[in-house]
């Protein structure tokens, strides 16, 4: 179904911008702070704001909207199985807004699905926003010196980092493995039209296959850092120096007051 569809997440896309040109701290600290807030606030209002600043900034970096729109659409089922969940099971004993068949869909259901998909897609927006922006050694450089206190308390922060690279990179990867053995399959003769049913069970030839291609990948990948001589604790450098500048300080400032201030007043 989104055979077509090139998965963005992960996949960092090097565009003349200028949130491409900034430093990966300035926009991590503030998404931080949206993913905070978020999980503080029951505001509706700043969901939808902090949403419309996101795929803005995604267009303003070069991002279209045609592009973005077909790459959530993986997203949309996630999104439609929250809505079902809160519809059915949340706040039933809140007021009923309609019946029909016996399923009852109440007020306090629709907040409740209304409120964890706008969640849901912040905390997805966020993700492209950072992955697009900013390569994966970019953004575990970011995170290392971001964390580097944490060091003093033990906190395997070069680790971690390395965590993030590995993952952010196995993305792409793995989404295009799942085509290949998809393909494979259905040159195989496998079937994948039909029922949801159907569809369901014919993907267990599909995860499985991966699933050991994940495993295997992950398996080589761990014997290549240790033939790098990869140490747990070393002391480690820097492939490239980032800096964190005027401009970078200013974007930081500007948008860390307006997170805020929208978090206060909404």
């Amino acid at each position: 179904m989104f055979q077509n569809i090139p998965i963005l997440l992960g996949q960092y896309r090097p565009l003349d911008s200028f949130l491409h040109h900034l430093d990966a701290r300035a926009k991590i600290i503030p998404v931080t702070l949206i993913l905070v807030l978020s999980l503080i606030t029951s505001s509706f209002g700043f969901y939808i704001i902090i949403i419309l600043s996101l795929f803005l900034a995604l267009m303003f970096s070069g991002i279209s909207l045609k592009t973005l729109a077909k790459n959530f659409q993986p997203i949309f089922i996630l999104i439609f199985i929250t809505v079902c969940y809160h519809l059915l099971f949340s706040a039933r004993n809140s007021s009923v807004l309609f019946s029909m068949g016996g399923v009852k869909i109440t007020r306090g259901g629709v907040y409740m699905a209304a409120f964890y998909s706008l969640r849901l897609i912040i905390f997805i927006s966020i993700a492209f926003f950072v992955t697009l922006t900013n390569s994966p050694s970019e953004l575990a450089d970011s995170l290392t010196k971001l964390l580097k206190p944490l060091e003093k308390l033990h906190v395997p922060v070069s680790d971690l980092a390395l965590i993030l690279f590995i993952a952010i990179r196995f993305i792409p990867i793995l989404y295009e493995e799942f085509n290949a053995i998809k393909d494979a399959q259905i040159m195989r003769g496998v079937n994948f039209t039909g029922s949801i049913l159907n569809r369901v069970k014919k993907t267990t030839s599909i995860i499985i296959p991966v699933f050991v291609s994940a495993i295997q990948r992950a398996d080589e990948l761990a014997l290549a850092i240790e033939a790098r001589g990869y140490r747990h604790g070393q002391k480690r450098t820097f492939y490239s120096h980032s800096v964190f500048g005027i401009k970078e300080w200013v974007f930081l400032f500007a948008s860390t007051s307006l997170i805020m201030l929208l978090f206060f007043m909404i």
